[in-house]
């Protein structure tokens, strides 16, 4: 099969699926056996895709620790945490028959996953501030409506802005969840103006970046 004949079999299982699809939830849910068929398969192909994903993380860190390329030693890190998360989930399910009774693997999730992944919240904090403080700096009006605009609501999350003036949580507040309501309704507008356009230019197989990986 020519490279020609599988692109235009991915367009019309693109296309066929899609319209499957907008016509079980719109139209008739006589189509919804179908359509939940379609679900299945999606499901299964995510967990194919899961395991060739890991498969492929596997296969380059071994490549890098084998080579002693650079940063080895993380992806030897890596390796062996994989293998011990792995291997103490399997043996839990095995042992048990009940994922959630296994006490090592929640142990391991509870106390070393979570708080290294709340590690990371602080740490964009930060990076946001330091952004923050790059880009407010009054240039022009527009600059300075947002400055004035970002330390009401910095101050207002900080604990120390009701110390200083009680009214930077109330003016805050309304910058928060009164004076960005129609900027962000209008992010969200065109954001999914822009996700229609794409889905319509994937379905008549306009975007080829969506099929083969490369430019029009």
């Amino acid at each position: 099969m020519s490279n020609v004949l599988k692109q235009e079999a991915v367009y019309a299982v693109t296309g066929i699926v899609t319209i499957l699809m907008l016509v079980e939830y719109f139209f008739f849910a006589d189509t919804q056996v179908w359509a939940e068929t379609i679900r299945t398969w999606a499901v299964i192909i995510y967990n194919i895709s899961l395991g060739l994903g890991a498969a492929r993380l596997l296969i380059s860190h071994s490549a890098r620790v084998s080579k002693k390329g650079r940063d080895w030693q993380f992806s030897g890190l890596l390796l062996g945490l994989f293998a011990i998360m792995l291997l103490t989930g399997f043996a839990g399910y095995i042992m048990t028959g009940v994922q959630t009774n296994n006490g090592i693997y929640n142990w391991m999730f509870n106390y070393i996953y979570t708080p290294l992944g709340a590690t990371l919240y602080p740490i964009t904090g930060f990076y946001i501030f330091s952004a923050a403080y790059r880009a407010f700096r009054a240039r022009n009006i527009d600059a300075a409506l947002m400055l004035i605009a970002g330390c009401f609501v910095m101050l207002k999350n900080a604990p120390v802005g009701e110390a200083i003036w009680i009214g930077f949580a109330t003016i805050g507040n309304w910058f928060q969840f009164t004076g960005q309501v129609p900027g962000m309704r209008t992010f969200a507008i065109v954001g999914a103006l822009g996700l229609i356009a794409y889905g319509f230019r994937a379905l008549l197989g306009k975007e080829r970046g969506f099929y083969a990986g490369g430019g029009e």
